[in-house]
């Protein structure tokens, strides 16, 4: 069962009829159910076993650290250990389950040759559904009740459905507990929830089965025929990946806030036009937004407020100024947060080809900043003007997209598209540059209507995102519109969808390209 299948629509839309049905003390119960049911048909049946054994050790040491910090006993020296115990263990499972190809590679590639090493690496090691996310979910709980910033949750199965609330199940949102607490409450049948889940699930499935499919066919079809398609493609590749990826990964999310907006429970956002940026960090302050916030707070501020931190930055600012000697701690701290966030990802190609590249960026951008601000008032240059905000969008959408060239086919493959791409701009006649125009580009299973239809929705999300700016969402702005002018908006996109949308019988939609995470 998939979020786009008819399945899942079925099990959402009974489930919401039910949950509104049943006494409001136990609709958290059905939201129970509702997750098992889903896991069961989504993911392998056993492989929940994980999650179970990941809920009853926060549940175990939260509990216990509770009750030892309001007794008068001796055993409080125990808390810190047996809590580092608890994440440590969360982080080995899903090393062994869902970090497999890093540390297999690792092995094969540093170890030597070992037939039990071989042995390994060919285990089929099945992790359990959303593994990297309900971690993460669990490490921050636990956490958060050592800290005090949450009180632990005595009710074991209630835990558990914080860990295996099945919308977030298929690629987050990194929720954090003190935001779900709406789990457990009561809940009234409302239109609003209702309308605003219903138009919020139809938009994700307009970027996903519309835009992220169509755009999907062009790039599987030139990376994965690299001998064919060179030259002029290869900027194909490069500027439809990140729309791709962000109408996939986005409108997931979209069907997923939309359906927790059913029963009345919100989740935390994890996109903001991140296309709107003017600057690489802005960009990271907007896409995958609870990932980068997981990281800044359960790992980069820890780390920076460590005595072996705080002790190496007194070092360096003695040596080398105060100035220099906090961009070099802070950049150490964001080195550690984007090797986190890339070991995440859980594959090689991830840490040198988009942590690495991200990391490197940024800190030149720290580097160059007051530089850059120097130049721009020397030059008199209007940064307030739409130009100039519109130019720094263009340089930072470019700057994504070449990360995330290395996201798509790998570091060397690459690598070999970029050098391919520039190869267009320095020799003019190395790529026919109208093959919109020539028929070639029809070869890769694509018709003019899907370009046609790629190019309205584009123009359709960058409407969507001036209203976000302006309004916060654009469902607010068209729901001040006449009746008529409002369900006009609503029919066009479900006529959109059902028209030019992939999916039927004879379809399997694209995995979401997160979902692997």
């Amino acid at each position: 069962m998939t979020i786009t299948s008819f399945e899942f629509l079925l099990l959402i839309v009974s489930g919401a009829i039910v949950y509104y049905a049943f006494p409001k003390a136990l609709q958290w119960v059905e939201l129970l159910i509702i997750s098992l049911i889903f896991y069961c048909f989504a993911a392998v049946p056993y492989t929940i076993i994980y999650m179970i054994i990941s809920t009853l050790i926060a549940y175990g040491v939260t509990v216990w650290m509770d009750r030892e910090r309001k007794s008068e006993n001796q055993k409080k020296k125990w808390i810190f250990p047996l809590v580092m115990i608890s994440l440590i263990i969360n982080i080995c499972l899903w090393v062994v389950f869902k970090g497999k190809n890093l540390w297999i590679y690792l092995l094969l590639v540093f170890g030597k040759y070992n037939p039990q090493i071989e042995a390994i690496s060919n285990m089929h090691l099945v992790a359990a559904l959303g593994m990297g996310y309900y971690t993460l979910q669990i490490m921050g709980y636990i956490i958060d009740c050592y800290w005090g910033n949450v009180k632990p949750q005595k009710n074991l199965l209630k835990l558990f459905l914080f860990v295996i609330y099945f919308p977030q199940l298929m690629t987050g949102p990194i929720s954090r507990y003190a935001d779900l607490t709406a789990l457990y409450e009561k809940h009234k049948f409302s239109y609003i929830n209702l309308s605003f889940g219903a138009q919020r699930i139809l938009w994700g499935f307009v970027k996903k089965l519309v835009l992220a499919e169509k755009v999907g066919i062009i790039v599987s079809g030139i990376t994965g025929n690299p001998d064919t398609y060179t030259g002029f493609y290869s900027w194909i590749v490069i500027f439809l990946y990140p729309i791709q990826m962000y109408a996939d990964f986005s409108g997931c999310m979209d069907i997923i806030l939309g359906v927790s907006e059913l029963y009345d429970i919100h989740l935390a956002e994890n996109f903001n036009n991140p296309f709107f940026s003017r600057t690489s960090q802005e960009f990271w302050q907007r896409w995958h937004i609870t990932l980068g916030t997981w990281a800044k707070d359960y790992v980069l501020y820890p780390l920076l407020k460590s005595k072996v931190m705080i002790k190496l930055g007194k070092i360096v600012k003695k040596k080398f100024g105060k100035k220099t000697g906090k961009f070099i701690v802070s950049s150490m701290g964001m080195l550690v947060l984007w090797m986190v966030m890339g070991i995440w990802h859980g594959g090689l190609r991830y840490i040198v080809g988009v942590s690495l590249w991200y990391w490197i960026i940024l800190m030149m951008g720290e580097l160059t900043a007051s530089g850059l601000k120097k130049m721009t008032e020397n030059l008199k240059m209007m940064t307030s003007s739409f130009g100039w905000h519109f130019f720094q969008s263009i340089r930072t959408f470019l700057i994504y997209a070449v990360g995330a060239t290395f996201f798509n086919v790998g570091v060397l493959k690459g690598i070999a598209l970029l050098q391919d791409a520039w190869r267009v701009i320095s020799i003019k006649d190395y790529a026919n540059p109208w093959i919109f125009f020539d028929g070639s580009i029809l070869d890769l299973g694509v018709t003019y209507r899907d370009i046609n239809i790629i190019i309205v929705v584009i123009v359709i999300l960058l409407v969507v995102g001036i209203l976000r700016e302006k309004y916060g969402y654009a469902r607010l702005w068209i729901m001040e519109q006449s009746f008529l002018f409002r369900w006009s908006i609503w029919i066009g996109l479900f006529l959109l969808l059902l028209i030019y949308g992939e999916y039927g019988p004879d379809y399997s939609a694209a995995e979401f390209i997160y979902q692997g995470f």
